[in-house]
């Protein structure tokens, strides 16, 4: 009897993992295309996860993942950077860059990527 819970517990964890897994690959590869398209590099081809947090948007229950990756242009210093996806989609990118104006941005996502 003690056996259900244990492989219940085991199967939502190899189920969080897997997801886990989805949502850096989609973050990745947002963000590269992304700092590609304004000219810049994104560095180490990497991005490390900061917080996950259980959100409510428009009715809809989900993980909100808040994601840290670093760029450079062409004066070879590094910037840091930020996006959140919620599930599977970006909701927002941030470059903290001094000549960036405009650091956010709201996107209407293309997730084709």
């Amino acid at each position: 009897m003690t056996e259900i819970p244990l492989l219940l517990l085991t199967a939502l964890v190899i189920l969080f993992i897997a997801t886990n897994a989805k949502a850096r690959d989609i973050t990745r590869a947002y963000c590269k295309k992304d700092t590609f398209k304004r000219g810049w590099i994104l560095l180490d081809d990497s991005i490390a996860l900061k917080s996950m947090k259980i959100k409510r948007i428009k009715g809809r229950v989900g993980f909100l993942r808040s994601y840290a990756f670093e760029f450079n242009e062409a004066d070879f210093q590094r910037y840091k950077g930020k996006i959140e996806l919620f599930g599977y989609q970006v909701v927002s990118i941030q470059y903290f860059h001094p000549h960036h104006i405009d650091s956010e941005v709201e996107s209407e996502v293309d997730n084709n990527v």
